[in-house]
């Protein structure tokens, strides 16, 4: 019998148009104001051409009581990419409800990813993140991405730099 772990409460799949008001209170809930997208930016990303948004989701609550709420109250995290030219795509965001982090959810949405990028014809992902969150970059580390340079005054509004990172898929 197999023990079943964190990793395990959450399934992850493709996002649908009902998803849209809880994914963008996500990002609200992750990033500053400023930083956090609007409502036309992340419509945008999800409505890409050849994007690929992913949506994870639980039936129990994170202390493992059931849940009888609605479908958007079970998303926990999401993530989008979309390709950006040739073989090469971005990873426009990562989302993970503060109370879902440090249960494996982030590497199991970035490797559904992946390999979803990798089955459309992408070799390499590019990603970008604040030179302050060290947890988004111990994640991208461990998952192999490499700091590619520094974007200078990348998020303006904060005048705060971030690291564009990449990696071969």
């Amino acid at each position: 019998m197999k023990v079943p772990t964190p990793f395990d409460r959450f399934i992850v799949r493709q996002y649908c148009a009902r998803d849209f008001d809880r994914l963008w209170q996500i990002d609200q809930l992750c990033f500053p104001e400023g930083i956090a997208y609007t409502q036309m930016d992340l419509t945008g990303f999800i409505m890409k051409r050849n994007a690929i948004t992913l949506v994870a989701e639980t039936h129990e609550t994170l202390e493992g009581k059931r849940q009888d709420t609605a479908s958007g109250d079970r998303i926990t995290g999401f993530v989008i990419a979309y390709r950006l030219r040739g073989q090469v795509a971005r990873i426009a965001t990562l989302d993970i409800l503060p109370e879902a982090r440090r249960l494996g959810l982030a590497s199991r949405l970035m490797q559904e990813c992946e390999q979803r990028l990798r089955a459309a014809g992408c070799v390499e992902v590019y990603l970008e993140t604040a030179v302050n969150n060290e947890a988004a970059l111990r994640l991208y580390r461990k998952l192999g991405y490499e700091i590619v340079r520094v974007l200078p005054e990348y998020y303006s509004s904060h005048s705060l730099d971030a690291f564009q990172m990449a990696k071969r898929i």
